[in-house]
């Protein structure tokens, strides 16, 4: 149980959905009720999906690319930093107006919100640290598995109790709100970016 409550924790903290939330609302605007409950269901689900992924075989897929952790953190850094700058400056954000895929804008949920914005470089090397520090007898790494589960579950809940809020929340107030959650990612990205140069560089 110690073991699981780590795992979860440190993948829960790394995800963190309480900044991904005003993203997914910035994403899901104009969007039916209906469909924005069904987007954070789906939201959730791909997270999971690319957790356990990272969890099985992320390391391989990065190795026969020829690339390595410390780099991917710092591309995803960068990614997270762009996001962020948009959101400080209260300029329509490119991932809620993305005209590569005008037909179906629910390709956003999963492109870029749930990777890399929560799922990220921090994430899937977290998930992937799990996996090698927590084996199974089974071949499987089940810590790290039902901590990415458990971490999709609280980001799903966070997004129906965002959208609630939402409903509530004034526009003045959302749009400060979201200045300050892009202060915010800019500081994460940066952190995540510079960390993953350090190590590339110094490790």
């Amino acid at each position: 149980m110690n073991e699981f409550l780590q795992a979860f924790v440190s993948l829960l903290a790394i995800t963190n959905p309480i900044v991904a939330a005003p993203i997914f609302l910035g994403i899901v605007t104009g969007w039916d009720d209906g469909v924005k409950r069904r987007a954070a269901g789906h939201a959730g689900l791909a997270v999971f999906a690319i957790l356990a992924g990272a969890a099985l075989g992320g390391r391989y897929v990065l190795e026969l690319f020829g690339i390595s952790l410390d780099a991917f953190r710092a591309a995803g850094g960068l990614v997270i930093i762009l996001v962020g700058l948009e959101m400080l400056r209260g300029s329509p954000s490119g991932i809620q107006h993305d005209e590569a895929s005008p037909d179906d804008p629910r390709d956003r949920i999963f492109v870029p919100f749930a990777m890399p914005l929560v799922a990220g470089p921090g994430a899937i090397t977290t998930a992937i640290t799990l996996s090698v520090t927590y084996p199974s007898r089974l071949y499987l790494p089940v810590i790290a598995l039902v901590a990415a589960a458990a971490t999709a579950v609280v980001l799903w809940a966070t997004l129906r109790l965002a959208l609630i809020r939402d409903r509530l929340a004034s526009p003045r107030a959302e749009r400060i709100f979201t200045r300050f959650m892009g202060l915010i990612l800019v500081a994460i990205g940066f952190q995540i970016g510079m960390l993953g140069i350090r190590d590339f560089f110094f490790t």
